[in-house]
């Protein structure tokens, strides 16, 4: 009995420091996704962990092809410059969602040391200014090399 609680303990504790990679790693301090809309919007999701290494998932309309990418030169700096931003502008406090029920609008989700806030429509201009540096600092100003999928 306790040979099977012990290897029930550590199926569940080892799941938990387990990263999704299968490697033991934090999990991201930063995510940044957008999601699709009726249009052409962007549709991708930005992962930026703390120890300086950053994945970009595209799935659509971007100028890189679908598939995973991780960052040639993506600085450990931009991310004290995202968390430095999210303390002055007091990110932990914003509601979870700014949403007035409009369904053709793609959502821009933030997620910052694991307070996550969805954006839709409305929400404040520090938010939003948030989400451009974002934007700016990982999406638009940097290399990325796709991932060799495993078959």
């Amino acid at each position: 009995m306790k040979f099977l609680l012990g290897i029930i303990t550590v199926i569940v504790f080892g799941g938990c420091i387990v990263g999704k990679n299968g490697n033991m790693s934090a999990p991201p301090a930063v995510v940044f996704e957008k999601t699709a809309c009726f249009g052409t919007c962007p549709e991708f999701m930005l992962e930026v962990f703390p120890v300086g290494s950053c994945y970009l998932t595209v799935r659509n309309n971007m100028p890189l092809d679908s598939g995973k990418y991780s960052c040639l030169t993506c600085s450990p700096d931009d991310l004290k410059v995202i968390l430095k931003k999210a303390k002055k502008i007091k990110f932990k406090e914003y509601e979870d969602k700014y949403d007035p029920g409009v369904t053709d609008l793609p959502s821009i989700m933030t997620s910052i040391e694991g307070k996550l806030v969805t954006n839709i429509m409305d929400a404040p201009a520090e938010l939003i200014e948030l989400e451009q540096l974002i934007d700016s600092l990982y999406i638009q100003n940097n290399e990325w090399q796709k991932l060799v999928e495993k078959k």
